[in-house]
């Protein structure tokens, strides 16, 4: 049933309490699982990782992006959709906001995901002037520390740090650490609090504004596959993400090809006794196919007790309410989470509302 395949995604996931994986490696594992989704951006860190990640530590992450071996990006085609779903509008720049969809991904597969367009005048059209002056210095001189942009480009650190978000809104530029990432996210609006509140102190100086640390470049994948080659790589994440594929499934895997092209790679597996066709999730129509590993575990899940509850965000992947689960489907955007008891949803609202009412729903229980 649906029920028992999210019981069984929550564990192939690791988000299901008992099953969450720990330190450096256990942030690589995860994000080659979940490579090539694009979350809203500050979710990554928020709730995605943490729910994956006993103890989750920032400082992994920031490691993995130095280090080369993790990227991040907008991987879809340069903000053709704004986020929440609406058209820029005729010629109308709208200014990206913080949950702009941000993916990660590991470098060396990162060309099966990231399709950038050749003429770098398309992606910049309808930017700000000082967004293309960013690009086009980028393209020029190479990665470049924020300050050094904002110098020769003889503009305020502000300005700069407004154009480096439109363009990582874009898909046309990244950094090569997450530090920089979170100070675009969160770093501004709270030093700005700060100075405020240090200005009220009779005889206290604010210091200068904090800048995005680490360079910043643009957007661009090393290496070229073929349409083909794409299809298969982005094939075999889909098995590594769900494990059990089908078409209803894949509702929010905006990079994923047609189905009819999945099904005939699908197929050809299936023959070569890679994978295992079938019908293993009930209510839903057309082929099915899993991983041998995950049959196994879906039977080990059919077999368990009922499982503890587990609350996820909206963000999160394993989001699936109203896609293969009965019920309207909760926005990602929307900031509230999801309470999942044995696989079905019986709780929707603001986290902080959330956990208060399941608390007092055990308090109750006890009395």
């Amino acid at each position: 049933a649906p029920a028992e395949f999210m019981r069984f995604l929550f564990r192939w996931q690791h988000v299901q309490p008992g099953t969450q994986l720990h330190g450096r490696d256990g942030v690589v594992e995860i994000i080659g699982q979940l490579q090539g989704l694009e979350l809203p951006a500050p979710s990554w860190e928020e709730s995605v990782l943490p729910a994956r990640i006993r103890l989750y530590d920032p400082a992994d992450l920031e490691y993995l992006t130095l280090s080369g071996l993790v990227a991040w990006g907008r991987l879809t085609s340069h903000g053709t959709e704004e986020e929440g779903g609406r058209s820029e509008g005729r010629g109308r720049r709208q200014k990206p906001g913080r949950g702009s969809p941000l993916a990660f991904a590991i470098r060396e597969d990162l060309p099966a995901f990231l399709q950038v367009t050749a003429d770098l005048d398309d992606a910049l059209r309808g930017l700000s002037p000082a967004a293309v002056e960013v690009a086009r210095f980028l393209q020029q001189r190479g990665a470049s520390f924020l300050g050094d942009l904002a110098q020769a480009l003889r503009r305020m650190p502000a300005e700069v740090e407004e154009a480096l978000w439109e363009l990582v809104s874009r898909g046309v530029v990244s950094g090569d650490g997450v530090a920089g990432l979170r100070q675009l996210l969160h770093g501004g609006a709270r030093q700005r609090r700060r100075q405020r509140r240090m200005r009220r102190l009779t005889g206290v100086r604010a210091h200068g504004r904090s800048l995005p640390v680490g360079r910043w470049s643009l957007w661009r994948p090393v290496g070229a596959l073929s349409s083909d080659e794409r299809d298969e790589a982005i094939a075999r994440q889909l098995l590594r993400r769900y494990g059990v594929v089908f078409r209803d499934l894949l509702a929010r895997e905006r990079i994923a090809p047609p189905w009819r092209v999945l099904a005939q790679l699908y197929r050809r597996w299936e023959a070569q006794g890679r994978l295992r066709g079938g019908r293993f999730v009930a209510g839903f129509t057309g082929e099915q196919f899993a991983l041998p590993e995950a049959l196994e575990a879906l039977r080990a899940v059919r077999r368990a007790a009922g499982d503890p509850l587990v609350v996820i965000a909206s963000a999160d992947p394993l989001n699936l309410v109203g896609v293969i689960l009965p019920g309207a489907r909760v926005p990602v955007a929307s900031g509230q989470a999801i309470a999942f008891q044995d696989g079905v949803p019986v709780a929707v609202a603001p986290l902080g509302v959330l956990l208060s009412r399941l608390r007092n729903d055990r308090i109750a229980g006890r009395s």
